[in-house]
């Protein structure tokens, strides 16, 4: 799918997901305390007791040719669901886990004061990376995933990361 944006004027092929390399609290440790920590594409464990796992979030397109707005950001787990989910990573059948609660671990530009937005953590099948779904509430992140944004509004935030 290709699109003449009417944001900036130019083609482009479907909507880029929206992807965060580590979640916002490694970026505040030092050096020291990253050192002592681990991270990878999936994981991250910090020294100073925080876990995350990196996911995606889905927000409906209501009148696009895109179904959704898709980003890949952290959620936060507690130490005890962090370890599930390490234990059945690789497993084809991850969703018998069952749903964990998260804190979304990244702010997204376009949904002011997303960082830490409660959330549940739902493992899927066949080594994908877990959805999040935004806790039912008013904060602008909740409200466009339950009802969609348009396809304008998409476009307006995918280009402020560009």
């Amino acid at each position: 799918m290709s699109f003449v944006c009417s944001i900036c004027g130019e083609r482009h092929d479907g909507l880029q997901a929206i992807a965060y390399v580590k979640p916002q609290h490694w970026l505040e440790l030092s050096a020291d305390e990253q050192a002592r920590g681990k991270i990878d594409s999936d994981l991250c464990a910090t020294p100073d007791g925080h876990f995350f796992v990196r996911a995606v979030l889905e927000v409906p397109i209501i009148d696009g040719p895109e179904p959704t707005l898709e980003f890949g950001p952290w959620t936060s787990l507690s130490e005890a669901n962090f370890w599930r989910y390490v234990e059945t990573f690789n497993d084809p059948d991850q969703s018998k886990i069952g749903d964990m609660f998260g804190w979304l671990s990244n702010e997204l530009r376009g949904f002011p004061g997303s960082l830490s937005v409660s959330s549940k953590v739902q493992p899927r099948d066949n080594n994908q990376r877990p959805l999040i779904v935004v806790d039912p509430g008013d904060h602008p992140l909740a409200l466009a995933q339950r009802q969609g944004v348009s396809f304008e509004r998409a476009l307006q935030i995918a280009h402020d990361y560009l």
